[in-house]
C-alpha cells in the first residue's frame, strides 16, 4: 500500500504542478493581454480626455474673444484719448515753431520777387510794348489825320 500511496501522492503532486504551470501560464498570458487592453484603454481615454480639453479650450476662447476685442479696443481709445491733446499740442507747436522759422525768408522772396518782376516791368518789359503800340498806333492815326493813306490807296 505503500506503493500506492507513493504513486498516488506522485499523481497528486503531478497534478497540482500542472496546474500550478497552467494558471502561471494563465496568469501570464492574462497579464499581457490586461495590460495591452489597458494600454489601449488609456490610449483611448487620453483622446477622448485631449478632444473634451481642446473643445473645452476653444468654447471658452470663443468666448472670451469678444469681451477681449471689446477690451482692447476700449483700451486703445482711452489710450488714444489720454495721448490726442497731446500729440496735437506738440504738433501745433512744432507748427508754430516752423511758421515763425520760415514766415520772415518766405516775405523776403515774395519781396524780392514782386520788386524784379515790378523792376522788369518798368524797365522795358510792358513800357516798351506799349511804347512801340503807341508809336505804331499813332503814326496810322497821323497818316489819316494828313490823308496819306488816301494817296497810297490811289
Amino acid at each position: 500500500m505503500e506503493s500506492m500511496t507513493v504513486i498516488v501522492l506522485i499523481i497528486v503532486a503531478a497534478a497540482l504542478l500542472s496546474a500550478l504551470v497552467t494558471t502561471a501560464g494563465l496568469l501570464v498570458v492574462a497579464d499581457r493581454l490586461l495590460r495591452r487592453r489597458l494600454e489601449e484603454s488609456a490610449q483611448r481615454v487620453g483622446e477622448v480626455v485631449a478632444g473634451k480639453v481642446r473643445s473645452a479650450v476653444e468654447s471658452a476662447v470663443d468666448d472670451a474673444l469678444p469681451r477681449l476685442r471689446s477690451e482692447v479696443g476700449r483700451g486703445v481709445q482711452e489710450g488714444a484719448a489720454n495721448v490726442l491733446p497731446d500729440l496735437r499740442q506738440e504738433v501745433e507747436r512744432g507748427v508754430g515753431d516752423a511758421a515763425e522759422e520760415l514766415l520772415p525768408r518766405l516775405r523776403g522772396q515774395v519781396r524780392d520777387g514782386f520788386s524784379e518782376a515790378l523792376a522788369s516791368a518798368v524797365t522795358g518789359g510792358i513800357l516798351g510794348r506799349a511804347g512801340e503800340e503807341l508809336v505804331r498806333k499813332g503814326g496810322g492815326v497821323l497818316d489819316i489825320l494828313l490823308g496819306s493813306r488816301d494817296e497810297d490807296r490811289e
